[in-house]
This record gives C-alpha cells, sequence and structure tokens, in this order.
C-alpha cells in the first residue's frame, strides 16, 4: 500500500453529544530522566519535578515552540542514550524489514520527535485555555455511534500511534464519556499530576498498576488485576466505553498472535473483557497530522457469541491486529512503542 506523506484532512465532524498511558509513559519517564537515570533511585522525585517544569514551560510559550522544544530534546535523548531505544529500533525492523540503517536512525528519530509533541499534549491539557476538540477531525463516526446507541457497552481498541491522547479526551471535552485503562507512574506525585490533566478534559481513569503486578507474587498480581477489570466492566455494563491498546504487553501475559508476519506476546484481555460484556469492539486510528487529529472510525468487529470463547477471543484479536498492522505501515513513525514486542529481537 503506498503512503501518503499525512492523511489527508476530512470535513470534521462533531459529535452529538475517561497499551501506555503505555508507551507514552515510558517515553515520559525517559525524557525526564534519561540524562540523570543514575541519580533518579537518589531521588525518586526527579521525574515529577522535570515533568512540572516542562508542563509550566509548556503552558507559557505557544503549541509551535513547544513541539520545537520537544524535536530538541528528542535529538539530545537519542545523542545521550541511544540504547535506550533499542527496543524501538527493534520493532521498527519488524515493520520495514528491508530498512537501512540510515534509514531506521532517521525513522527513529522522527517517531520520538512525535512522541515528545505527544507529551506537549498531554501537558497542554492542565491549561483551561486548550481547544482540543477544535484540533480533531472524524473520519466515519457513525461507526462508533451506532455502537454507543445499542446501550451495551464499547471497548475502543487502540494502539500507542499518533495522538491517541488528544482524540481520547477531545472527543469526552466534546460531551463524550470515554474512559481510559491507565498504566500507574512512579512516583505517584506524577501519576496525579498527568491523571489531573486528563481528569481536567473529562476522561475517567481507570488505573492499572503493572509495575506491582509484576514484581509481586501471583496472588497480588491477579488481585490488582482484577481490581482494574471489574471498573471496565462495571463502565461497560453500564453502557459506557472504555478504551484499551492492544500493542504492548504490559504484565508479560500476552498471547502470542501473529503480529507483522512474526508471533508476538498480545494483551487480548480487553478483547476478553468485551465479549464477555457484550460490548462492541470499534477501532479507532488517530494520526497525527502536525497540529491536527485525523480520527478514523473502523466498521465494529462482530464476534459469535456462541462460539468457543478463547478461540472466539483470538480471531478477533488477530482482526485488530490487521487493523493496527496497515496504519503502521504507512506511519511508522507515528507509532509509539519502546518495549522490544519481539522476544527475540530481529530473529524471532
Amino acid at each position: 500500500m503506498p503512503r501518503r506523506r499525512n492523511p489527508p484532512q476530512p470535513r470534521r465532524i462533531s459529535p452529538p453529544s475517561d497499551r501506555e498511558p503505555t508507551a507514552l509513559t515510558q517515553a515520559g519517564e525517559v525524557a525526564v530522566g534519561a540524562r540523570a537515570h543514575q541519580r533518579v533511585a537518589r531521588d525518586p522525585m526527579l521525574p515529577y519535578y522535570a515533568y512540572r517544569g516542562a508542563e509550566a514551560l509548556v503552558n507559557a510559550v505557544p503549541r509551535s515552540v513547544s513541539y520545537w522544544l520537544g524535536d530538541r530534546a528528542a535529538d539530545a535523548l537519542l545523542a545521550t542514550v541511544p540504547k535506550r531505544f533499542d527496543g524501538l529500533r527493534d520493532n521498527l525492523r519488524h515493520v520495514i524489514p528491508t530498512i537501512g540503517e540510515r534509514p531506521l536512525n532517521h525513522l527513529v528519530r522522527r517517531n520520538l520527535r512525535n512522541l515528545t509533541h505527544c507529551w506537549v499534549d498531554v501537558m497542554e491539557m492542565s491549561s483551561r485555555r486548550t481547544d482540543l476538540p477544535a484540533r480533531i477531525d472524524i473520519k466515519d463516526l457513525y461507526h462508533f455511534e451506532e455502537a454507543i446507541a445499542r446501550g451495551n457497552g464499547v471497548v475502543v481498541a487502540s494502539m500507542h500511534f499518533g495522538s491517541w491522547e488528544v482524540g481520547l479526551a477531545g472527543w469526552n471535552k466534546m460531551g463524550g464519556r470515554m474512559a481510559l485503562l491507565a498504566e500507574v507512574l512512579r512516583p505517584p506525585q506524577l501519576f496525579d499530576r498527568v491523571v489531573g490533566a486528563r481528569r481536567a478534559q473529562g476522561v475517567h481513569i481507570i488505573p492499572i498498576d503493572t509495575q506491582a503486578m509484576r514484581e509481586g507474587d501471583p496472588q497480588v498480581a491477579r488481585r490488582l488485576g482484577a481490581a482494574s477489570m471489574r471498573e471496565v466492566y462495571k463502565v461497560l455494563r453500564s453502557g459506557g466505553v472504555v478504551a484499551m491498546a492492544l500493542d504492548r504487553d504490559l504484565i508479560g501475559n500476552g498471547e502470542p498472535l501473529e503480529f507483522f508476519g512474526k508471533p508476538a506476546p498480545i494483551p487480548i484481555g480487553s478483547v476478553e473483557i468485551a465479549i464477555r460484556a457484550g460490548a462492541a469492539i470499534v477501532p479507532i486510528v488517530l494520526f497525527r497530522n502536525r497540529y491536527r487529529v485525523y480520527a478514523v472510525v473502523h466498521p465494529e468487529i462482530r464476534y459469535a457469541t456462541d462460539a468457543p470463547r478463547d478461540a472466539e477471543v483470538r480471531k478477533t484479536a488477530q482482526m485488530l491486529l490487521r487493523i493496527f498492522e496497515a496504519a503502521i505501515r504507512e506511519h511508522p513513525e507515528q507509532w509509539h512503542v519502546l518495549d522490544p514486542i519481539w522476544t527475540a529481537p530481529g530473529t524471532r
């Protein structure tokens, strides 16, 4: 499929009416602490202080200046701690297996620059003057509206791609209701600050403490995971909407599914809980187009309620991955997963 330099911008459609934060979370921790990563162990509050300083700067200058500063920060990180991004490099090699070293370096740089723009977008959310709905163009919104109208709840299946933060918060600011399953950050003050910015735009956060789940014993992990999933289930059963990502296995219990031609651990819990709740599954991809967001709403992924559940969950998740693969191939500079997805980098 030929690549476009930028996705088209259709006429903005206003709706009728809370995987990364995941990769975004990861990159934020790198962005605010990479130069001092050895000192962070002695001062765990450093990421919080750095975030607050950057947030104050972002809200004091125009967005174009903030993006430019973000570009310089990305370039500095690549120059000083390049190995921190080996996982991203490997992921992008799986997307474009024939890519040469120089084009790959250029792609990684563009990717990280876009990722700093995501952080700028989050920091702007704490300001009352930000107007997210004015930045969003939506294609085929009716797929989403029809799924909501049935009243059985909707799981928005997405990934760490493009401008997912702006799209989610912008929808809520326009009067919609969408919750977000979000990874807990360290220190807690940083997480509270980021959550506060999202709540200012009307986003309901469902926290999931993946670090505690990975480091704790199996009983702790199950208890923490079950608490988050109960909240997700509650939202869906009330007819609400929850956004969850499928492209990053945060806990380490992902199911091996084909992704870019090779098996990768995929967190299919969002698909399973949607099927258990009888909720619709609607994939949405949010492209970044400079200062604007181009939201593409795909048709609902239908599943058979009377089929064996495990097989149906895997089948449905695989269909979602095919949609995501197409978007990532078109714009790999907008896919932000810093951990290596494939367990044997470049060989599996």
